[in-house]
């Protein structure tokens, strides 16, 4: 019999996400069918699962990429889909993203790529500012040196660096990552992971980290969440999924 942890009710308080009970279906195909999740303050939670159950289409639902259809979804205590506009732009300024392919700008250079959202958002007009900031960013992923570097001649290691980057000169409160080791070997996806380990340590960040790669998970995770049918199917730190006999949740260990 499948061993199916069930998932307590979330504590709101204690928790800087909150998901309960959502629901979203693209037609016919019901993608997330009752996913309940919480993320505290300064932990790491990796989201595994099989291509095409819905990892993805949380994560932009918490930043309404998407809508979802029923249920709860609470990011800093409020509802996401009933924010305003200004409510809405105000929340995703305390939030960073890690897009697959890192979403540089391949027109700007490494310097002009950070200070993009810094004058987007109007965060600062003072340019000795903005250069401590930028240079403060680079150095915190090793890479001040390719400042002045378009993104056509960084490797595919330094660019998921440089979009880390960009994602935290904001200085984010949480950190959403989508599968941000994929295409890498094996080494730069070690250091990719070590680099997020350590960035958590140093801001403080709350993570959802969508992953295939069970080092990476091994590595950033405080906690595991496995997505299947639709919900929230089994939760518990590595060593304790790992140690699990249910033969959905060992097939990712295997």
């Amino acid at each position: 019999m499948a061993e199916k942890m069930k998932i307590k009710e979330h504590v709101e308080s204690d928790e800087i996400i909150s998901v309960s009970h959502l629901k979203i279906a693209f037609g016919s195909n019901r993608v997330l069918t009752d996913f309940n999740l919480g993320l505290r303050k300064g932990e790491n939670v990796v989201v595994l699962g099989k291509s095409g159950c819905g990892k993805s289409v949380l994560i932009k639902c918490m930043v309404r990429l998407l809508a979802y259809d029923s249920g709860s979804l609470k990011v800093f205590g409020k509802e996401v889909q009933g924010l305003s506009q200004k409510e809405l732009d105000s929340m995703r300024l305390r939030m960073g993203f890690l897009f697959q392919s890192s979403a540089l700008y391949d027109s700007m250079t490494v310097r002009e790529n950070l200070e993009f959202p810094l004058r987007r958002h109007h965060i600062s007009s003072n340019k000795n500012e903005v250069n401590e900031r930028v240079k403060e960013t680079l150095e915190n992923v090793g890479l001040y040196h390719a400042i002045d570097l378009m993104p056509s001649e960084l490797s595919g290691g330094m660019r998921k660096r440089i979009g880390l980057a960009r994602s935290l000169i904001l200085k984010p409160e949480i950190m959403l990552y989508d599968e941000p080791t994929t295409g890498l070997d094996p080494i730069t996806a070690r250091e990719i992971s070590n680099l997020m380990l350590r960035l958590q340590r140093t801001y403080n960040t709350s993570s959802i980290i969508i992953s295939h790669d069970m080092h990476c998970a091994r590595l950033t995770a405080d906690r595991l969440a496995v997505i299947n049918d639709g919900i929230c199917y089994a939760e518990g730190t590595f060593n304790t999924l790992q140690a699990s006999n249910d033969p959905f949740v060992k097939a990712f260990f295997n």
